[in-house]
């Protein structure tokens, strides 16, 4: 997965994760929702200063978005919460085919792992 679509999916997943629209993070912004959504979607490149005002408005550092697991200030339940929200924002737009052959494949892998 590129940068831009990775920072884009994240960004959605703690916008989600504070409850903000994206026309409610985007009037935080100072940016046009349409033009938001392209950043989340990692359609839209930003400069640094976009991301920037970004982070401001959701009051996070920047590994938040560029390396979610280095999120260390937080108990382990909302980190987990937060993977899977990411993890259902990567699966949001995908088909039914795709996520029940994704749903078998890690059933086989966290089966395999429970014989080992």
């Amino acid at each position: 997965m590129d940068l831009s679509k990775r920072v884009g999916m994240n960004i959605r997943a703690i916008r989600k994760a504070q409850n903000l629209t994206i026309d409610e993070l985007a009037e935080k912004c100072e940016f046009q929702a349409p033009n938001l959504s392209d950043v989340e979607r990692g359609e839209r490149n930003i400069t640094l200063q976009t991301l920037n005002k970004i982070l401001y408005a959701l009051e996070v550092d920047p590994g938040s978005v560029l390396i979610p697991e280095s999120r260390t200030n937080k108990n382990p339940e909302s980190i987990k919460e937060e993977l899977l929200k990411i993890l259902f924002n990567t699966l949001e737009d995908k088909n039914e085919d795709d996520i029940r052959m994704l749903l078998n494949i890690t059933n086989e892998i966290f089966g395999r792992f429970k014989h080992n």
